[in-house]
């Protein structure tokens, strides 16, 4: 009787051990990697660039999506619709879907903004479905060009956040504070069900007037401070490489890429403390 108590107990241990170890396994979130460019094509060579860029991509093809953090033309460049046409075509060549937000070279930078904004929606807007991509997508209320989706407990959000002329006091503060409102809400609504965020923009909030930008920043940052987890902020428009914590809110990092026909890799392993790391190189 006492053997098999002994073999009991074995046998329970063993059992206990098991689905320990499944336990664990199941609590791991998958890797993701995806790639950002922007700014980009500036002038005709940079649109060859571009070209070439998106071929090598294919040819690797081990992100799981792209993001084009706006500027797709020169800001002196004419905001015609043909433009928006030929960006529109370049991008579909990526074979994996791809995703973009809006610059202020094709947006806010125009002779006619809101004529640039009717061209940038008739060619971008959802632009994801282009391609099979399988997460669903939500967007902003009265602000479609605004976009997020979870992805294996990824938060990611894409914004209208342009930089350059403020032509519209009213029209600026509405759209910031309507982004800033919307990322808390998100924030709010997924925190128990994800592990980082991630969010796209163009401008460069900071070193390009942050004081034009707090309509966003204030409340981004006080949701930011309330969320806890890991927040990953991805700009373009400065053109050159930058990587830092610039707000006492020491959960987000920001990244501006370095854009033009230089691609970022973007690797999320939400099991790290710090689940970002970034490859500038990665289809040299």
């Amino acid at each position: 009787m006492k053997r098999l108590s002994s073999i009991i107990l074995i046998v329970f241990l063993l059992i206990s051990c098991d689905s320990t170890e499944d336990k664990t396994e199941n609590t791991k979130t998958n890797t993701i990697m995806f790639s950002v460019i922007g700014d980009v094509p500036y002038g005709t060579t940079q649109r060859d660039g571009l070209i070439n860029l998106i071929e090598k991509h294919n040819a690797q093809n081990d992100s799981e999506f792209v993001v084009h953090v706006g500027d797709i033309k020169k800001g002196s460049e004419p905001c015609d619709e043909n433009a928006y046409i030929d960006i529109n075509a370049i991008l579909k060549k990526f074979t994996v879907p791809t995703f973009i937000v809006l610059g202020d070279n094709e947006y806010n930078d125009c002779d006619n903004p809101n004529q640039a904004f009717i061209f940038w929606k008739s060619h971008f807007l959802k632009f994801h479905e282009n391609w099979n991509f399988p997460y669903p997508i939500t967007y902003q209320t009265n602000r479609t060009e605004n976009f997020s989706w979870v992805q294996d407990k990824i938060l990611f959000i894409g914004l209208n956040i342009v930089g350059s002329s403020v032509h519209d006091e009213n029209e600026w503060q509405k759209r910031l504070t309507d982004n800033g409102n919307w990322v808390k809400q998100l924030l709010e609504i997924h925190k128990k069900h994800i592990e980082a965020t991630v969010i796209f923009a163009h401008a460069n909030i900071i070193e390009a007037g942050s004081k034009k930008f707090e309509p966003f920043t204030n409340l981004f940052k006080a949701s930011a401070k309330t969320f806890e987890k890991p927040i990953l902020f991805l700009n373009g428009d400065g053109h050159f490489w930058i990587k830092n914590n610039p707000w006492e809110e020491k959960n987000i990092t920001r990244v501006q890429i370095n854009g033009g026909v230089d691609a970022l890799k973007v690797i999320i392993n939400p099991n790290l403390e710090n689940p970002f790391s970034f490859d500038n190189s990665f289809l040299d």
